[in-house]
């Protein structure tokens, strides 16, 4: 059956395909036949165009299809060379049908194929009209947001689907992304449907300037699949073999907010922390240039990720300000300068007093705010931990510019730590955190309701709150604690991160059921046409 059949292109074609299997198999009973006598058996054909069925709109559309299939029986009499008769014409007024398959019943059938008609979500209501919507919304109500037209056909091509039975349609590449695949392909998986066979984008090969996506699908589980031609073990609703997220494009909004921290190049620049504290008594303006200095280790191992060194730093400041801090500017004249004198970068042996890579965007970024929150370049657990704002961030933590409570429950969620753990670099077993490849790719939510973003910062402070206590309670850092009871279902770090994750994932509209990498690499794609386009996105910030 095709319940968009058109003209019957796609019934011709699947009559010629159903013809020649039969053809295949009365051939193979002839041969598997032991006496001469039997093989002279006339075979009945049982193929007829009265096995198949089709709807559409279009009344003239309907009378073609059914001369198309008339045609069909013709064509394969004569391409076949069989005696099967050719008049009088099947009256198939009963099989090929005036009618809007969304609304009608389907004939009941062992397959259906067909090119449903291809329409954006955006354009359905100008093309259609807001009545005809609204029925299609009504009808649909669990479809809420809007999709391609062709989405629907999928839905039903499913539900009438025999144990048995297969399906094939054709669709816009639009299917495997976003709100139209959640409405069908995701549809069709949460309802025991399996993909075995799939072209996940091709151009269409009529006049249509779109690429299309065919899907072949069943209620019965397959032994192997074939995708783009390919063997694959699975096929999923992204229409891929697996989620590749290196597709993902860095988001405009999500820049100029993560950062890698200082690199000063210059043991001299390092202060034990008696001295920093002798410095800072002796002359408290010191206190403006030596500074608690925050490593990788410290955020991991550390009570609350508190730095265990101290460290000059002069910022951008000229030679003749960085004099004005006796104490601290002796020392890295005396240490860090001859040093300095012999590295191959111009700037580095001009501005000896500086850092080699001071990071101004950074400290402009944390400047404003009340703190920031940074997390270990190269972890177990890659854990963002609120950071005072006196805390100056070396090289090995990765910095993010936001104050918001409500910033660091989505980067703490579930969600985005199946993103990190997508997109991660691996150093042995731990995880390389990046800010071009995790930070600036991860789609932040578009839209939510105010009352649910105090929910998500109410549930990350709680968690926090436990956290801290807990740290300074045994004298653990983070690693100890996420690796005492991270994995513990029952605890109230597990405890408190499950009602986290419920929060951000209802922020994002989805579901615990839901494919989270496919989800949000569409969510991707989605906010990077939309800024290719001069929309703007939602980026580390709450949506307003």
């Amino acid at each position: 059956c095709d319940p968009a059949c058109g003209s019957g292109n796609f019934l011709y074609m699947a009559y010629n395909a159903v013809k020649d299997l039969e053809v295949s198999i009365v051939e193979r009973i002839g041969e598997r036949r032991s006496s001469e006598a039997m093989k002279d058996q006339a075979v009945l054909g049982l193929v007829t165009p009265l096995q198949f069925f089709g709807m559409d709109i279009s009344p003239f559309a309907v009378e073609l299809a059914r001369v198309t299939l008339m045609i069909a029986r013709k064509m394969a009499n004569d391409r076949l060379g069989l005696t099967e008769r050719d008049l009088p014409l099947d009256n198939l007024d009963a099989n090929i049908t005036t009618a809007d398959a969304l609304f009608t019943p389907w004939p009941e059938a062992d397959a259906y194929v067909g090119n449903p008609p291809f329409l954006g979500g955006k354009h359905m209501r100008l093309n259609l009209g807001d009545g005809y919507v609204d029925r299609v919304v009504a009808r649909f109500p669990e479809v809420r947001d809007s999709v391609d037209f062709c989405t629907y056909w999928f839905r039903l091509a499913h539900d009438q689907l025999k144990p048995e039975g297969r399906a094939g349609l054709v669709a816009t590449n639009s299917i495997r992304h976003g709100k139209s695949r959640r409405g069908s392909l995701d549809y069709i998986r949460d309802h025991g449907g399996h993909i075995h066979a799939a072209i996940s984008s091709q151009p269409w090969s009529g006049e249509a300037n779109v690429h299309v996506s065919i899907v072949n699908w069943s209620k019965q589980p397959q032994a192997s699949c074939q995708l783009d031609g390919e063997t694959v073990a699975t096929i999923n609703t992204s229409l891929r073999s697996s989620v590749d997220v290196s597709e993902a494009v860095r988001l405009q909004a999500n820049k100029g907010f993560c950062f890698q921290g200082v690199i000063p190049v210059g043991k001299g620049f390092n202060v034990d922390p008696e001295t920093a504290q002798a410095w800072i008594a002796a002359d408290p303006r010191n206190a403006e240039v030596v500074k608690p200095f925050s490593m990788g280790s410290n955020l991991a191992k550390r009570p609350l990720g508190q730095p265990d060194r101290w460290i000059i730093d002069f910022a951008d400041q000229s030679l003749e300000k960085a004099e004005t801090y006796p104490l601290p500017f002796a020392q890295v004249k005396a240490l860090v300068r001859p040093e300095r004198q012999n590295n191959r970068d111009a700037g580095a042996r001009l501005y000896w007093w500086r850092f080699l890579r001071p990071r101004p965007d950074m400290r402009a970024a944390i400047e404003p705010l009340s703190g920031y929150v940074a997390v270990p370049r190269v972890s177990k657990w890659a854990i963002f931990i609120p950071m005072q704002k006196d805390w100056l961030p070396g090289e090995k933590n990765v910095v993010l510019a936001s104050d918001d409570v409500y910033v660091l429950g989505l980067l703490t969620s579930s969600v985005h730590r199946a993103w990190m753990h997508a997109q991660k670099g691996t150093l042995k077993g731990d995880i390389a955190y990046t800010h071009d490849t995790i930070f600036e790719t991860f789609p932040f939510p578009q839209h939510i309701p105010v009352d649910l973003g105090e929910k998500i910062r109410q549930a990350m402070g709680d968690l926090n709150t436990y956290r801290n206590t807990l740290m300074l309670e045994r004298n653990w850092g983070i690693t100890d604690l996420y690796n005492a009871y991270f994995d513990e279902p029952a605890s109230q770090l597990a405890k408190l991160h499950a009602v986290l994750d419920g929060l951000v994932l209802k922020a994002y509209g989805w579901s615990t059921d839901d494919d989270l990498l496919s989800n949000l690499l569409d969510l991707n794609q989605e906010l990077a046409e939309r800024e290719a386009a001069g929309e703007a996105v939602v980026g580390p910030w709450a949506p307003k």
